[in-house]
């Protein structure tokens, strides 16, 4: 089966000071439909480079989850649920997957880092886009008219987005909901694919990862 690496959420203990790697039920069972073994990246590991001498990994996966740093795309702004060392790893991880040539796949928070990696920005506190489904607006069939699952009060609006991505889809108030870059494999989207699953999702990430 092919090997995906996959980031990992900081969550926090509920009645105590404590820092957790976490990675939903959900994302597991998703991609193994889908016929691939998940590896998780810790947000905390020094050893980042023995993962990838370790492991032949076919893609990686940027999982949602947490606040990008704010200070990476030179906003004043204070949010809560921010983690730099988070921010760090996946920088790592989206530099391995160029340098060698291995597709990557942001879903919400990681598609907003992928941005941002890439010299774009966030808008932050956007309303109407958390647990609310938005029909897809897009010049390609295959995400035109889709209803698709939000989760997300922050996200990239049409302004925001990198000069090294293409926009794929929209909402129609104007919030990005995919986009793909201009050179390397890199496709991010703002839906959890995991969450509500459709056959439409399967098809878009067997064919991209294949």
């Amino acid at each position: 089966m092919k090997k995906l690496a996959i980031s990992m959420r900081v969550t926090q203990a509920p009645n105590y000071f404590e820092e957790r790697n976490s990675i939903a039920f959900n994302y597991i069972e998703f991609f193994e439909k889908l016929g691939f073994i998940l590896i998780p990246i810790p947000v905390n590991t020094t050893h980042i480079s023995s993962y990838f001498e370790n492991f032949k990994f076919d893609g990686i996966v940027l999982s949602g989850g947490n606040n990008v740093n704010p200070k990476l795309y030179k906003s004043n702004v204070k949010l809560e649920d921010v983690y730099e060392k988070r921010d760090d790893i996946e920088s790592k991880l989206v530099s391995f997957s160029i340098n060698n040539n291995i597709p990557v796949l942001g879903i919400c928070r990681g598609m907003q880092y992928l941005n941002v990696h890439f010299g774009g920005s966030i808008s932050q506190n956007f309303n109407g886009h958390v647990n609310i489904s938005h029909k897809l607006i897009s010049s390609l069939k295959r995400f035109d008219n889709m209803m698709k699952n939000s989760f997300h009060n922050h996200c990239i609006l049409k302004n925001d987005v990198s000069n090294d991505f293409n926009i794929l889809a929209t909402t129609d108030d104007n919030v990005v909901e995919a986009i793909e870059h201009k050179k390397n494999k890199i496709l991010g989207i703002q839906w959890h694919p995991e969450r509500e699953i459709e056959d439409n999702d399967y098809e878009l990430i067997r064919t991209f990862f294949k």
